[in-house]
């Protein structure tokens, strides 16, 4: 358990303490002794296991659940590769299957830097609503419901900042019509803005198809985003990083997280969840 952790928990047990009315009170609720609780108040940890402070965090509002961000081999490429595009005013097409941990990865960076602006599509979405959906990203009310007027707005407003990004994630959901919004984009923001769009196969499929059959604007789409960058596998080795990353050291457990999951972090995550959510209940009951 890291110290930051330790010392939220702490705050929370004074808190504890002083709704309860004194230590020895607050030491009965938490089924600990008053000696326990007067050491962790005064900052004299070293003799209390990490175990003794989940005990206590779990009864005092500590949220041990909350997911920490794993460094997997493909999260550490790709955390790179975002940040020399966002430099650069790149352009990035990003194929991954579904469940590999993109959107997470992308989330924590846009997260963690200005003027980068994500948003996930969905299978309903109109011309209005994918780009009403960036404009809300990027705080700005729109004048106009018609996306000419909309686009202008976006491109106007992105072009006032330094090194601007965008992020599409899961833009193969979208139609023919909003999915030729990207060669807008290309157009009005080349080397002015960092565009990512983020997809499974199905979009490679999509487009080599659109382009074979003639469809319209699939020969722009291929020759702006046909060049991708592909996610590696998902190894054991980075499963028992998220694990480890959560605090699950076992490695039986790991393993058998590992092979349930088939390389799929949804899945990891929600095992990983259960363990953590079965453990918490152990320590308060």
């Amino acid at each position: 358990m890291e110290q930051n952790e330790k010392i939220t928990i702490v705050e929370l047990l004074r808190k504890f303490v002083t709704k309860k009315g004194s230590q020895n009170k607050a030491s009965t609720a938490l089924k600990v002794s008053s000696a326990v609780v007067s050491h962790l108040l005064s900052g004299n940890w070293s003799p209390y296991s990490d175990d003794i402070f989940r005990k206590i965090g779990a009864q005092v509002g500590h949220n041990s659940l909350e997911w920490k961000f794993a460094n997997t081999s493909n999260s550490e490429r790709l955390l790179e590769q975002l940040e020399n595009a966002k430099d650069s005013s790149k352009l990035m097409t990003i194929i991954a299957p579904a469940g590999s941990g993109k959107s997470e990865i992308t989330k924590k960076f846009t997260e963690e830097n200005e003027n980068t602006f994500r948003i996930e599509c969905g299978q309903y979405w109109d011309p209005y609503f994918f780009l009403n959906s960036i404009l809300q990203q990027m705080n700005i009310v729109s004048n106009s419901q018609k996306p000419a007027y909309m686009l202008e707005e976006i491109f106007d407003n992105i072009l006032k900042l330094e090194d601007p990004q965008i992020i599409i994630d899961e833009i193969d959901k979208v139609d023919d019509k909003v999915l030729a919004y990207l060669i807008t984009f290309y157009n009005k923001l080349f080397k002015k803005c960092s565009i990512v769009i983020l997809a499974t196969n199905y979009l490679v499929k999509r487009i080599n198809d659109g382009v074979r059959l003639q469809k319209k604007g699939y020969n722009e789409i291929k020759s702006r985003f046909g060049r991708y960058y592909e996610f590696e596998q998902t190894t054991a080795k980075d499963v028992r990083i998220m694990c480890e990353t959560q605090g699950i050291t076992d490695s039986e457990t790991i393993e058998d997280i590992s092979r349930k999951s088939r390389g799929d972090f949804r899945i990891v995550r929600d095992l990983i969840e259960e363990i953590l959510e079965d453990e918490t209940k152990k320590m308060i009951a």
